[in-house]
């Protein structure tokens, strides 16, 4: 009988040591594909300095009205998502994309992701970027309350808000919810490697819904 126990505690340390050098292997891997990634997919606009760190700011087209197009919660890549949008406004106006600190090409940001800090750094990104205003600021979901304090804060610098789906401060009273939070196990999700192993075994379902062609295949990759 003590055989058997012992054997059998042999046999799940042996499989717990295998599924953790699994796991250092897998993580040790994507960090080194994100480095590789880094170098091969460079920023298609203009990094500046913020803070001391570098925001992402794209621009495309020419015209008399600059549209500030701004991001909702999460969105991996802003310029990217929004590429069939500008590649249709630049048409006939100048259109800009500030990723937030977090996003995109931007760097990961130290201060706290309060609704003044992110309308400071976009202007200030914006400022750097040496793109003037008065703008059009068109923002999508949350970016619906950063519109919101831009404008009632610096009309002088807003043209016009146009909203796409935005969020707005009533909206949680109206729907009687709470504000939405996030599980902080989630910022180890992608230096763990669990993100990049959820993106190979499905991708389709992490890659926005539009029809074929929408979508450049290298934005899509």
């Amino acid at each position: 009988m003590k055989k058997k126990r012992r054997r059998g505690w042999v046999y799940v340390r042996n499989g717990l040591a295998i599924l953790l050098i699994l796991c250092i292997g897998w993580s040790v891997f994507s960090t080194i594909m994100t480095a590789y990634e880094q170098g091969t997919y460079h920023p298609p606009g203009e990094r500046v300095e913020v803070d001391g760190k570098k925001m992402h700011v794209y621009s495309k087209g020419t015209g008399d009205e600059t549209i500030v197009l701004m991001s909702g919660l999460g969105t991996a890549a802003p310029v990217l998502d929004f590429a069939p949008l500008i590649d249709e406004l630049s048409k006939k106006h100048r259109v800009v994309v500030v990723e937030p600190f977090g996003y995109g090409w931007s760097d990961l940001a130290e201060t706290d992701r309060t609704v003044e800090n992110i309308v400071r750094e976009m202007r200030a990104a914006l400022s750097k970027a040496d793109i003037q205003g008065p703008y059009i600021l068109m923002p999508h979901s949350v970016s619906g309350i950063y519109s919101m304090y831009y404008s009632n804060h610096y009309p002088e610098e807003v043209k016009a808000v146009i909203g796409i789906d935005p969020t707005l401060p009533e909206a949680l009273d109206y729907f009687n919810e709470s504000p939405p939070s996030m599980p902080g196990f989630l910022k180890y999700v992608a230096p763990s490697g669990i993100g990049r192993l959820a993106l190979m075994i499905d991708s389709r379902n992490f890659l926005p819904e539009a029809g074929e062609g929408t979508y450049s295949k290298e934005n899509l990759d």
